[in-house]
């Protein structure tokens, strides 16, 4: 509170109510500190590329396109199931041709 008193950015900082302003600082800030490294690496910004174009359109038709938002099952094993269903549905719709005329 007394550092804010004389602070020059107090007017930007807080709102016209507020008297001071608390921060917090979570038990894990050094993971998040040390995640963020990594992320802004070179070899990061390689990897977040490389997923975009491969990983990440899939996992955007998937939820987006043919319902896969949730997945209702139980246990882990029938959520692979679905999965893999998922993943074959994906597969044949980009592999066959969309509209045929015969």
């Amino acid at each position: 509170k007394h550092v804010c008193v004389a602070c020059p950015m107090r007017s930007s900082c807080l709102g016209k109510s507020a008297q001071e302003k608390k921060f917090s600082v979570t038990y894990y800030r050094e993971e998040y500190e040390r995640n963020n490294a990594r992320v802004h690496s070179p070899q990061g910004r390689y990897m977040k590329g490389k997923r975009q174009s491969t990983v990440e359109p899939v996992f955007g038709t998937l939820t987006q396109f043919m319902g896969l938002r949730k997945i209702n099952t139980l246990g882990l094993k029938q959520a692979n199931k679905v999965m893999h269903l998922s993943a074959i549905a994906y597969n044949l719709k980009t592999c066959l041709p969309a509209g045929r005329s015969t």
